[in-house]
Parts: C-alpha cells; structure tokens; sequence
C-alpha cells in the first residue's frame, strides 16, 4: 500500500507563536514532517511507502470553498499513483470539507481519510501522530473500506456524518445516537461490517483509475445557513434572496417546525419568506436545532405547511452535509425542481 498524506493545515500542523497563541505559516508543520516520524512504523502497519504533498496551510477556520475543490483536485491527480489518502485539516470545519469531498467524488475506489488533532504537534499530549498512525492502522487492516470517511480518537466515521461535538475531549467527532461509525479504534480496531458494507454502497462501481472517476468539483457560495429564533423576520430571508442568495439553510425548531403556522393578528411569522422563496424559485433546506434532531416534518401542522410552501426536510442530516449539498447541487445549477427531487435522497451515506 502507497499512502498520499495531504496536508491542509489546522490544528494538527501550527506552531505557537511567542504569545503562545497557535498559527498558521510559513513555519508550520507540513506532511512531510508526520511522513518522518511515521516511516519507522510503516513496516509495523503493512505500508510500502508514505509521501506527503502540503497544498496549503490554513486554519479550517479560514476555508473557503476554493479549498474544498483543492482536496479534490488532489485526489483526482495522484490517485493513479497511490493506494489510500490521508488528509489533514482542523477540525472546526473538518464536516464541511468531508462531506464536500464525499459529494465531488463518484465511484471512489480508494480511500481518502481525514483526520486532525486537538492539540497542535509537539505540545504535550499531543494527539496528532496518535490519530496519524490510527489512520494508518484503519487503511492497512480494511483494505477494502473505500470513500471518504474520517479517523479521529477512537471514532471511524462516513465523510458526511462527521460533526464536532467538543473542543476539550480527544473524541472530538461522536455519531449521533441514530447512526453506527464504521468502527471504533482502540488497542484494537472494532469494524461494524453493516456500516461498511452501507458505506462502500454508494461508491459502486468502484473507479480502479482516475478516469473512471465520476469528479463534479464545483461549488457555489451564494447560500445562507440561518438559526431561527422566536420573533425572527420574514425580512431576513427576502433581503437576502434580493440581493443575491440562492439558497437557504434553516435550523428550526424540534422536527423541522418553523414559525409559518396559521396567519394571526398576534404575531408575524415566517409564511411570507416561504411563499416568497417558493414564489422565486429559490431552495429552502430545513434541518433541526436539536444536536440528534429529525427534520421529517410530518408531525406538527406548521411542519406540514412548511412542506406545502416548498421547504425541503433534510432528515437526519447534519448540518454540514446540508450546507456542502445545497452548495455542491447549485454549483452545477441544478433547478429549482431538480435540487427538490435530489436533496432529500442519500448520495453518499448523508441520510440514514
């Protein structure tokens, strides 16, 4: 097994400054840092070779969507040349950047693993070459896991599942109670063959070579992803939409219950944004506030009215899958109607 590392940045690769402050430059760790330290174990884990290409060095705080097609693009031109992927990025937006690779890339017959650190390489206690060699163990034990998913702490988790759940724990992405990871890492690896054989599902057939890859890198930023709160303005969502948002991202209440209940002297509510929207042509993905919340909005009558006014229920998505997907499906322009018959449809592994 050949192993690309693909150096992105975060946590895993910053040095602290003189104030003690971590950041992202000219001297920070790259890959071929990690590859050092791990070239004497990789006969241990069964790897012929580990290589490391640093494409940029940002804290993921900082990423952009540009980024994202980076990853890809990196993929797509070494995959050819390598067995397995290693990326690492920060954690803080380690959801969006996997589920936005998981979504640009078809048929994956490899795998392209993320992982990170909690604390920065060098400090005490340090994370980073733990997660790095669990990474190495997950790829060189399932040689038959494919797609892009994440190794982090003692959790292997699908690409557009992952979610940070705390800043403290080194367990820092946890599935929710609803979905099983793909495994569990510790002395030794725990697989869950179910989770894997769903996982691999969505990546068949297989691409052996580049060209059989089915690649669709683009990505729009024209989306807004917004938390509803008691009293919020239909003004909101109509501004936005006039000045040039093409999409919208909800977080509502429970089940996906927003505020566009029946019309009321008492009180505004969300109804005119939605009929606006809907009038427009413009999407309305709903998604829940709750940490292991369901949007299915098949309970509450402001749900159903939310459906009737063109609000697309994302399940069990998370929220970064949802942002990634929205972005992924108007950056090929896909219309108003196709973008409502392919969002709530798993693609890659993001519904359950």
């Amino acid at each position: 097994m050949k192993v690309l590392i693909i150096a992105t940045g975060g946590t895993i690769s910053q040095i602290a400054n003189e104030d003690g402050i971590l950041e992202s430059n000219e001297t920070s760790r790259s890959g071929s840092d990690f590859m050092r330290i791990l070239e004497s174990k990789k006969e241990t884990l069964g790897i012929e070779s580990i290589s490391a290409k640093t494409i940029m060095n940002k804290d993921s705080a900082n990423m952009v969507m540009e980024d994202w097609q980076c990853i890809v693009r990196a993929v797509v031109d070494n995959y050819d040349h390598y067995d397995a992927f290693i990326v690492t990025h920060g954690t803080e937006t380690m959801g969006y950047a996997s589920s936005a690779v998981s979504f640009a890339l078809g048929r994956l017959g490899k795998p392209v693993a993320f992982t990170g650190a909690q604390s920065s390489f060098g400090a005490p206690g340090s994370d980073s070459i733990m997660n790095l060699e669990n990474t190495l163990r997950v790829l060189s034990l399932r040689r038959d896991l494919v797609g892009v998913f994440l190794v982090f702490g003692t959790n292997i988790v699908s690409g557009t599942r992952v979610k940070k759940k705390t800043e403290f724990d080194y367990d820092a992405f946890k599935c929710s109670r609803r979905f099983r990871p793909l495994g569990i890492v510790g002395s030794d690896i725990m697989f869950n063959e179910e989770s894997i054989k769903r996982h691999n599902s969505y990546h068949k057939p297989s691409a052996k070579n580049a060209n059989e890859l089915v690649v669709i890198n683009k990505f729009s930023n024209k989306i807004v992803a917004l938390s509803e709160f008691p009293g919020m303005e239909s003004s909101v969502f109509i501004n936005m939409a006039k000045s040039g948002v093409k999409g919208f991202v909800l977080r509502s209440h429970g089940s996906g219950v927003p505020n566009v209940g029946k019309e009321s002297a008492e009180f505004e509510n969300l109804r005119p944004a939605f009929e606006y929207l809907q009038q427009n042509k413009i999407p309305l993905v709903l998604t829940s506030q709750a940490p292991d919340g369901v949007a299915c909005m098949n309970i509450y009558e402001p749900s159903f009215i939310a459906r009737e006014l063109g609000a697309i229920p994302t399940h069990d998505m998370t929220i970064e899958a949802a942002v990634a997907k929205l972005s992924w499906l108007l950056g090929q322009d896909k219309s108003y109607d196709q973008i409502h018959k392919m969002f709530p449809k798993s693609l890659r592994g993001e519904i359950h």
